[in-house]
């Protein structure tokens, strides 16, 4: 069974290094304060040894080192360094053309660097109760896609890029007041967990860039 991380916590400390550099792509909010411990963007800077970020629109002044952060597309994008990692939490579903990203990301990635998506799973055990119980599960208004490993896989490979590793992501640490129906279904999905990872909310790839 494929590896299951219990948050981004564990997964950037198991994916990232202290002499990184790092580009966070959609750096903005993720659902927690700027002053959050489990804010992304403060975990990757805690884990690497430099971090820079981008986003379409972002509070410039309350953040350090104004120089790092660049607004524009996460379609189009330029550095003026090139990175060890490109963080791409959550947003590649939120994209118009991901294509374009994954272009971007190998112009500003260093030739040996990694990619790493995270993306909720179009398969996930809350989608599938939704599928269920209404005509279609409840969907971020943002989101223009769903993926599962087999469609992200074939993303990849159409786009030069090859799939190093394939985990599992069990929750965003994102808190927000639940239903008595909510958390039956999270006890359930938590039961599930510990048997299989079918049904986990959120897939994780790492990926590098194809020799040419």
């Amino acid at each position: 069974m494929d590896y299951i991380y219990k948050d981004k916590k564990e997964l950037i400390k198991s994916f990232i290094k202290k002499t990184d550099m790092v580009l966070d792509v959609g750096f903005w909010g993720q659902g927690v304060t700027i002053l959050d411990e489990n804010w992304v963007h403060n975990l990757l800077k805690k884990n690497s040894q430099e971090v820079y970020g981008l986003d379409i629109d972002f509070d410039l002044e309350k953040l350090d080192g104004k120089e790092k952060y660049l607004k524009g597309s996460a379609e189009n994008f330029v550095f003026p360094v090139k990175f060890d990692v490109i963080f791409a939490g959550d947003i590649i579903e939120h994209l118009s053309n991901p294509g374009l990203f994954l272009e971007s990301c190998a112009k500003n990635l260093k030739d040996e660097g990694s990619l790493i998506i995270t993306t909720p799973s179009c398969f996930n055990f809350f989608n599938l109760v939704e599928k269920i119980t209404k005509k279609e599960p409840t969907v971020n208004k943002d989101h223009t896609c769903y993926f599962n490993y087999k469609t992200l896989k074939s993303l990849l490979d159409k786009n030069s890029w090859k799939m190093t590793e394939k985990v599992f992501l069990y929750a965003l640490n994102v808190s927000t007041k639940e239903s008595y129906k909510k958390k039956f279904l999270n006890f359930i999905y938590f039961l599930l967990s510990k048997f299989t990872n079918k049904f986990i909310e959120t897939l994780v790839v790492v990926a590098k860039k194809e020799r040419v």
